[in-house]
């Protein structure tokens, strides 16, 4: 095997971490700030909280993370055309892809079969998989986690970056592994109401196509990827409505005296304005106890074997997570119990804290976009799966998250070993 390029498009300025957040972000704080504590109270059944005081925050916070991102774009270098990838890269991206592919079935197996222990049958599924209402919630008892092997099922986006790498170099078509990872998404989505499971198979693959130009001679319509923002909205309205429908419409159909568009446009718009009103909650009540930091380290708290020995309770003197249903029923709704993510480092660290993480992140995500767009393929490895935090930033920090841990510290490495096996010569 030689050593084959892997062109890169033009065309999505959207994929840049910098427009990315501002995309996220700023529309919810609009819909947080404009809407006025009645609506919160009629649509949400949820006081507002969220005050001018913490819009300024949000809005400081994003700017100095869009200011991070920026920063490493503005270096003077090459703008690369294409990643070269050499037989030694080409190899380890398989073998990555295969191994992940294989522990995300094998977590999905376990969790499978330990469900069926605790009582889950077929006739469950097929009323689920029948849109029953109310048949996913009788069923998420028996979809319990098992710590450290469940957990391999978040593999999963890591394998389908690296297949996909594969079958984009010109290696197997892996066909049939992209069909079972997915199918196993959407069950787990349906099953086990995890919408955020699906985002993390779809974002990272829309990363690398977004990324990379067919090699195949195929017109390429720069045009037409430049305006793909425009159907996002669109595509979220769509995906978001597809499954509330299994999730909450079965409940509220009876109750509220709206049409179903509208149930989901407020229910979308809730989840977002929610996200920043309950970081609000977040920030007054249980951010002065946080002697230590808590929402952006959730790995850390929940990492096997740490969590036994260092437990909330025995650092910080309580548990936020559970407090945290107890102020959703005081002071919000625990339909929409999502802490936020903008303001999770105003609790951790305080004002001037959270400004210079938001600005650490920003440099540290931009670093990895900048890596990607100069023709280096760890960043081609890592960025996609940093994508996802990205997108989630208003709901809460993702790349803090356990679930996100096994994703990215694969991705790491794998970066690390495929910069390594970089051929002589190319620049770092």
């Amino acid at each position: 095997m030689s050593t084959v390029r892997l062109p890169l498009r033009e065309g999505a300025w959207w994929l840049h971490p910098a427009w990315t957040a501002m995309l996220a972000t700023v529309p919810g704080l609009l819909a947080a700030g404009l809407i006025g504590d009645d609506s919160f109270r009629e649509w949400w059944r949820t006081p507002k909280v969220f005050d001018d005081g913490k819009a300024l925050t949000v809005t400081a916070f994003i700017g100095v993370f869009v200011v991070g991102c920026m920063l490493p774009s503005l270096a003077r270098t090459v703008r690369a055309g294409d990643i070269p990838v050499n037989p030694g890269q080409r190899r380890l991206l398989l073998l990555a892809g295969r191994a992940a592919a294989v522990l995300t079935v094998t977590g999905y197996a376990a969790w499978m079969a330990s469900a069926v222990s605790s009582g889950l049958s077929l006739a469950d599924l097929t009323k689920v998989f029948s849109l029953s209402p109310g048949s996913a919630d009788a069923i998420k008892s028996d979809l319990a986690t098992i710590g450290g092997v469940t957990t391999l099922t978040q593999l999963g986006p890591l394998a389908m970056v690296c297949l996909l790498l594969d079958r984009r170099l010109g290696g197997g078509r892996h066909t049939a592994m992209f069909a079972l990872l997915a199918g196993l998404t959407v069950a787990r989505v349906v099953l086990n109401s995890e919408r955020l499971a699906l985002m993390e198979i779809m974002l990272p693959i829309l990363a690398v196509v977004s990324t990379l130009r067919p090699g195949d001679g195929r017109r390429h319509y720069r045009w037409l990827w430049a305006g793909l923002p425009l159907l996002a909205p669109f595509a979220l309205v769509m995906l978001f409505g597809t499954f509330e429908y299994v999730r909450s419409w079965s409940h509220y159909s009876s109750i509220v005296h709206i049409d179903y568009p509208e149930f989901v446009l407020r229910r979308l718009t809730g989840y977002y304005a929610t996200a920043y009103n309950n970081s609000a909650i977040v920030v007054d009540h249980i951010g002065p106890g946080l002697a230590w930091p808590y929402y952006t380290v959730g790995f850390l708290w929940n990492f096997p074997g740490v969590s036994a020995l260092l437990t909330p309770e025995s650092v910080l003197g309580f548990d936020p997570a559970r407090v945290w249903p107890g102020l959703l029923w005081r002071l919000g709704n625990p339909e929409y119990n999502n802490t936020g993510g903008m303001l999770a480092p105003l609790a951790d660290y305080g004002l001037a804290g959270g400004l210079l993480f938001w600005a650490a992140a920003g440099l540290a995500v931009g670093v990895c976009y900048r890596w990607m767009r100069s023709g280096e393929l760890r960043g081609l490895v890592l960025y996609p799966l940093l994508y996802v935090g990205l997108v989630d930033l208003v709901r809460y920090f993702y790349w803090g998250e356990g679930r996100a841990f096994p994703t990215l510290a694969g991705a790491m490495f794998l970066a690390l070993l495929v910069h390594r096996r970089r051929d002589p010569g190319m620049k770092t």
